[in-house]
Protein backbone atom coordinates (compact mmCIF):
# COMPACT_ATOMS: atom_id res chain seq x y z
CA UNK A 1 0.00 0.00 0.00
CA UNK A 2 1.32 3.46 -0.88
CA UNK A 3 0.78 4.96 2.53
CA UNK A 4 1.45 8.55 1.57
CA UNK A 5 -0.64 8.61 -1.59
CA UNK A 6 -4.07 8.79 -0.02
CA UNK A 7 -6.64 11.53 0.31
CA UNK A 8 -6.66 13.52 3.56
CA UNK A 9 -9.19 12.43 6.16
CA UNK A 10 -10.90 15.85 6.39
CA UNK A 11 -11.73 15.76 2.67
CA UNK A 12 -13.40 12.37 3.01
CA UNK A 13 -15.48 13.64 5.92
CA UNK A 14 -16.46 16.71 3.89
CA UNK A 15 -17.47 14.47 0.98
CA UNK A 16 -19.53 12.22 3.28
CA UNK A 17 -21.25 15.27 4.78
CA UNK A 18 -22.00 16.86 1.40
CA UNK A 19 -19.84 19.91 2.16
CA UNK A 20 -17.75 19.96 -1.03
CA UNK A 21 -18.62 22.27 -3.90
CA UNK A 22 -19.48 20.80 -7.31
CA UNK A 23 -15.92 20.77 -8.67
CA UNK A 24 -14.48 19.33 -5.46
CA UNK A 25 -17.21 16.69 -5.40
CA UNK A 26 -16.39 15.58 -8.94
CA UNK A 27 -12.67 15.47 -8.15
CA UNK A 28 -13.35 13.34 -5.09
CA UNK A 29 -15.52 10.96 -7.09
CA UNK A 30 -12.67 10.51 -9.58
CA UNK A 31 -10.20 9.86 -6.76
CA UNK A 32 -12.52 7.34 -5.12
CA UNK A 33 -12.93 5.47 -8.39
CA UNK A 34 -9.15 5.07 -8.60
CA UNK A 35 -8.06 4.72 -4.95
CA UNK A 36 -9.09 1.63 -2.99
CA UNK A 37 -7.68 2.97 0.30
CA UNK A 38 -9.81 6.11 -0.03
CA UNK A 39 -12.91 3.98 -0.71
CA UNK A 40 -12.22 1.89 2.40
CA UNK A 41 -11.70 5.01 4.51
CA UNK A 42 -14.95 6.53 3.20
CA UNK A 43 -16.83 3.30 3.98
CA UNK A 44 -15.51 3.43 7.55
CA UNK A 45 -16.61 7.07 7.90
CA UNK A 46 -20.10 6.31 6.58
CA UNK A 47 -20.40 3.33 8.91
CA UNK A 48 -19.39 5.45 11.89
CA UNK A 49 -21.89 8.17 10.92
CA UNK A 50 -24.64 5.56 10.63
CA UNK A 51 -23.83 4.07 14.04
CA UNK A 52 -23.70 7.51 15.65
CA UNK A 53 -27.09 8.42 14.18
CA UNK A 54 -28.62 5.20 15.50
CA UNK A 55 -27.04 5.53 18.94
CA UNK A 56 -27.24 9.27 19.57
CA UNK A 57 -29.73 10.73 17.12
CA UNK A 58 -32.52 10.72 19.75
CA UNK A 59 -30.36 12.90 22.01
CA UNK A 60 -31.03 15.88 19.75
CA UNK A 61 -34.75 15.62 20.56
CA UNK A 62 -34.25 15.42 24.32
CA UNK A 63 -34.77 18.44 26.59
CA UNK A 64 -31.62 20.36 27.47
CA UNK A 65 -30.45 19.27 30.97
CA UNK A 66 -31.42 21.69 33.73
CA UNK A 67 -27.80 22.18 34.82
CA UNK A 68 -27.00 23.55 31.36
CA UNK A 69 -30.07 25.75 31.42
CA UNK A 70 -29.07 27.23 34.76
CA UNK A 71 -25.45 27.71 33.69
CA UNK A 72 -26.46 29.43 30.47
CA UNK A 73 -28.97 31.66 32.29
CA UNK A 74 -26.34 32.71 34.79
CA UNK A 75 -23.94 33.68 32.03
CA UNK A 76 -26.48 35.44 29.79
CA UNK A 77 -28.27 37.31 32.57
CA UNK A 78 -31.66 36.38 31.18
CA UNK A 79 -34.15 33.60 31.60
CA UNK A 80 -33.80 32.48 28.02
CA UNK A 81 -31.23 29.95 26.89
CA UNK A 82 -29.12 31.43 24.06
CA UNK A 83 -29.08 29.53 20.79
CA UNK A 84 -25.30 29.11 21.05
CA UNK A 85 -25.66 27.38 24.40
CA UNK A 86 -28.23 24.95 23.00
CA UNK A 87 -25.98 24.19 20.08
CA UNK A 88 -22.99 23.74 22.36
CA UNK A 89 -24.83 21.37 24.68
CA UNK A 90 -26.00 19.21 21.78
CA UNK A 91 -22.50 19.25 20.27
CA UNK A 92 -20.95 18.14 23.57
CA UNK A 93 -23.38 15.26 23.88
CA UNK A 94 -22.76 14.12 20.32
CA UNK A 95 -18.98 14.45 20.61
CA UNK A 96 -19.04 12.51 23.86
CA UNK A 97 -21.03 9.79 22.15
CA UNK A 98 -18.64 9.72 19.22
CA UNK A 99 -15.64 9.33 21.48
CA UNK A 100 -17.33 6.57 23.43
CA UNK A 101 -18.17 4.72 20.24
CA UNK A 102 -14.62 5.11 18.99
CA UNK A 103 -13.10 3.69 22.15
CA UNK A 104 -15.42 0.71 22.01
CA UNK A 105 -14.50 -0.03 18.41
CA UNK A 106 -10.73 0.29 18.64
CA UNK A 107 -8.19 -0.82 21.20
CA UNK A 108 -5.06 1.06 22.20
CA UNK A 109 -3.39 0.72 18.81
CA UNK A 110 -6.48 1.76 16.88
CA UNK A 111 -6.53 4.76 14.56
CA UNK A 112 -8.51 6.94 16.97
CA UNK A 113 -6.64 6.22 20.18
CA UNK A 114 -3.09 6.15 18.85
CA UNK A 115 -3.13 9.81 17.79
CA UNK A 116 -4.55 10.92 21.14
CA UNK A 117 -2.13 8.79 23.17
CA UNK A 118 0.82 9.94 21.10
CA UNK A 119 -0.12 13.59 21.64
CA UNK A 120 -0.57 13.18 25.40
CA UNK A 121 2.74 11.33 25.74
CA UNK A 122 4.47 13.98 23.63
CA UNK A 123 3.16 16.83 25.77
CA UNK A 124 4.03 15.05 29.03
CA UNK A 125 7.57 13.93 28.26
CA UNK A 126 8.90 16.62 25.91
CA UNK A 127 8.48 19.05 28.79
CA UNK A 128 10.97 17.09 30.86
CA UNK A 129 14.62 18.08 30.86
CA UNK A 130 16.44 15.58 33.08
CA UNK A 131 13.99 12.70 32.68
CA UNK A 132 12.73 13.05 29.13
CA UNK A 133 13.80 9.47 28.29
CA UNK A 134 14.44 6.22 30.15
CA UNK A 135 17.14 4.92 27.83
CA UNK A 136 19.52 7.45 26.27
CA UNK A 137 20.69 7.56 22.65
CA UNK A 138 24.11 6.15 23.55
CA UNK A 139 22.31 2.84 24.24
CA UNK A 140 20.53 2.79 20.90
CA UNK A 141 20.95 -0.95 20.30
CA UNK A 142 19.58 -1.80 23.75
CA UNK A 143 16.68 0.65 23.28
CA UNK A 144 15.77 -0.92 19.95
CA UNK A 145 15.91 -4.49 21.24
CA UNK A 146 14.06 -3.67 24.48
CA UNK A 147 11.16 -1.76 22.93
CA UNK A 148 10.85 -4.24 20.04
CA UNK A 149 10.50 -7.06 22.56
CA UNK A 150 8.01 -5.19 24.74
CA UNK A 151 5.90 -3.96 21.80
CA UNK A 152 5.98 -7.42 20.26
CA UNK A 153 7.17 -6.37 16.81
CA UNK A 154 10.76 -5.83 15.72
CA UNK A 155 11.53 -2.37 14.35
CA UNK A 156 14.48 -0.14 13.60
CA UNK A 157 15.00 3.04 15.60
CA UNK A 158 15.09 5.63 12.79
CA UNK A 159 18.15 7.79 12.26
CA UNK A 160 16.90 11.33 11.68
CA UNK A 161 20.17 13.24 12.04
CA UNK A 162 20.20 14.21 8.37
CA UNK A 163 16.81 15.85 8.93
CA UNK A 164 18.18 17.77 11.90
CA UNK A 165 16.70 15.58 14.64
CA UNK A 166 19.35 13.64 16.61
CA UNK A 167 18.00 10.88 18.85
CA UNK A 168 17.63 11.68 22.56
CA UNK A 169 16.44 8.19 23.52
CA UNK A 170 13.19 6.49 24.37
CA UNK A 171 10.92 5.00 26.98
CA UNK A 172 8.28 2.35 27.59
CA UNK A 173 4.66 3.50 27.60
CA UNK A 174 1.27 1.82 27.71
CA UNK A 175 -1.41 1.56 25.06
CA UNK A 176 -4.94 0.49 26.02
CA UNK A 177 -4.20 -3.20 26.50
CA UNK A 178 -0.56 -3.58 25.52
CA UNK A 179 2.90 -2.00 25.88
CA UNK A 180 3.98 0.84 23.62
CA UNK A 181 7.15 2.83 23.15
CA UNK A 182 8.15 6.43 22.62
CA UNK A 183 11.24 7.57 20.72
CA UNK A 184 12.31 11.18 21.21
CA UNK A 185 14.43 13.41 19.00
CA UNK A 186 15.61 17.01 19.50
CA UNK A 187 16.66 19.72 17.04
CA UNK A 188 19.36 22.29 17.72
CA UNK A 189 16.61 24.81 18.55
CA UNK A 190 15.38 22.40 21.28
CA UNK A 191 12.14 21.53 19.48
CA UNK A 192 11.37 17.88 20.01
CA UNK A 193 9.85 15.17 17.83
CA UNK A 194 8.37 11.94 19.20
CA UNK A 195 7.42 8.62 17.62
CA UNK A 196 4.75 6.55 19.38
CA UNK A 197 5.19 2.86 18.53
CA UNK A 198 2.73 0.07 19.30
CA UNK A 199 1.72 -3.29 17.91
CA UNK A 200 -0.95 -3.20 15.22
CA UNK A 201 -3.26 -5.48 17.18
CA UNK A 202 -6.17 -4.96 14.78
CA UNK A 203 -4.08 -6.44 11.99
CA UNK A 204 -5.57 -3.87 9.59
CA UNK A 205 -3.54 -1.45 7.50
CA UNK A 206 -4.69 2.13 8.07
CA UNK A 207 -3.70 4.93 5.65
CA UNK A 208 -1.85 8.01 6.79
CA UNK A 209 -3.95 10.61 8.62
CA UNK A 210 -3.17 13.90 10.35
CA UNK A 211 -4.47 15.62 13.45
CA UNK A 212 -3.63 19.01 14.98
CA UNK A 213 -3.57 20.41 18.52
CA UNK A 214 -2.52 24.06 18.71
CA UNK A 215 0.97 24.13 17.16
CA UNK A 216 1.47 20.37 17.26
CA UNK A 217 0.79 18.09 14.31
CA UNK A 218 0.49 14.31 14.53
CA UNK A 219 0.83 11.99 11.55
CA UNK A 220 -0.34 8.42 12.19
CA UNK A 221 -0.85 5.14 10.35
CA UNK A 222 -0.59 1.38 10.76
CA UNK A 223 0.81 -1.26 8.47
CA UNK A 224 1.91 -4.82 9.02
CA UNK A 225 2.76 -5.42 12.66
CA UNK A 226 3.22 -1.79 13.69
CA UNK A 227 1.02 1.21 14.46
CA UNK A 228 2.89 4.51 14.51
CA UNK A 229 2.23 8.16 15.33
CA UNK A 230 4.73 10.99 14.83
CA UNK A 231 4.20 14.25 16.73
CA UNK A 232 6.03 17.57 16.58
CA UNK A 233 5.74 21.33 16.16
CA UNK A 234 6.19 21.97 12.44
CA UNK A 235 4.43 22.47 9.14
CA UNK A 236 2.49 19.67 7.53
CA UNK A 237 4.98 19.51 4.65
CA UNK A 238 7.91 19.05 7.04
CA UNK A 239 5.98 16.43 8.99
CA UNK A 240 5.10 14.57 5.80
CA UNK A 241 8.76 14.41 4.76
CA UNK A 242 9.82 13.20 8.20
CA UNK A 243 7.02 10.64 8.38
CA UNK A 244 8.01 9.22 4.99
CA UNK A 245 11.59 8.92 6.21
CA UNK A 246 10.46 7.20 9.42
CA UNK A 247 8.11 4.89 7.52
CA UNK A 248 10.86 3.77 5.17
CA UNK A 249 13.24 3.01 8.03
CA UNK A 250 10.89 1.41 10.55
CA UNK A 251 8.65 -0.70 8.33
CA UNK A 252 11.60 -2.73 7.05
CA UNK A 253 11.53 -4.86 10.18
CA UNK A 254 7.87 -4.38 11.11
Amino acid sequence: MKMFEVVENWALHAFADGELDADEHKAMERLLSENEDARKALAAINYQKSELRKAYGPVVEEPVPMVLLLTAQGRSGSGRLPYAAVAASVALLLVGGALGWGVSQYDGAGPINIARRALVAHEVYTGEQRHAVEVAANERDHLQAWLSKRVGAAFTVPNLEAAGYPLLGGRLLAAENSPAGQLMYEKADKKRLTIFVSANVSGKDEPVKWSWSDKLVTCYWSEGKLALAVTGEMSKDEMTALAKNIYEQMEMKG
